[in-house]
């Protein structure tokens, strides 16, 4: 469980986040997932700076459930969503094939021990992902989704993003 500086580092990057998607135009689910964007990327950038294995410890845990829940309800239900229209078809493709990279990297990092020395080096590569993933999304994928399904539609999909995110 991240300590309460984490805890708040991470709120006020999610908070940045989200002032950046309201500037962008986003609404909705691509306003809430810039935010978790934000929220995790600082736990990412905490981690990354670290070489203890108490704070690889703290932390993993809560970056890999984080990961794999937005991973989960982006698969469910963001990407298929736009995979509807011909103007997000190839966005929702490649997404598919993104997730699937980050999972790997994901379970790369699963199956070290945090003493391991090749954890930081392997966890460093999740990071590049993620952010390199996060980049695509913001600056890419979310503005063009927004304009072809619009506020109403962007905004109807964050609680089933939430829902299956849970389950």
């Amino acid at each position: 469980m991240p300590s309460s500086l984490e805890t708040a580092g991470s709120k006020l990057m999610g908070a940045a986040k989200d002032i950046k998607a309201t500037f962008k135009g986003l609404t909705g689910v691509f306003k809430h997932l810039m935010e978790e964007h934000g929220k995790v990327g600082a736990l990412l950038k905490r981690l990354k700076s670290s070489s203890e294995e108490s704070l690889r410890a703290e932390l993993y845990p809560t970056i890999r459930r984080e990961l794999l829940a937005h991973e989960k309800g982006e698969v469910l239900v963001v990407y298929p969503a736009l995979a509807r229209f011909a103007e997000t078809a190839g966005i929702a493709a490649e997404h598919d094939r993104e997730a699937k990279e980050l999972q790997a990297a994901i379970a790369a990092v699963d199956a070290l021990s945090f003493s391991d020395p090749s954890w930081g080096p392997t966890f460093e590569r999740l990071v590049m992902l993620v952010e390199a993933h996060v980049k695509e999304e913001e600056d890419q994928f979310f503005p063009k989704a927004q304009d072809v399904i619009g506020d109403d539609e962007a905004k109807a999909l964050l609680p089933r993003f939430e829902q299956a995110k849970h389950n």
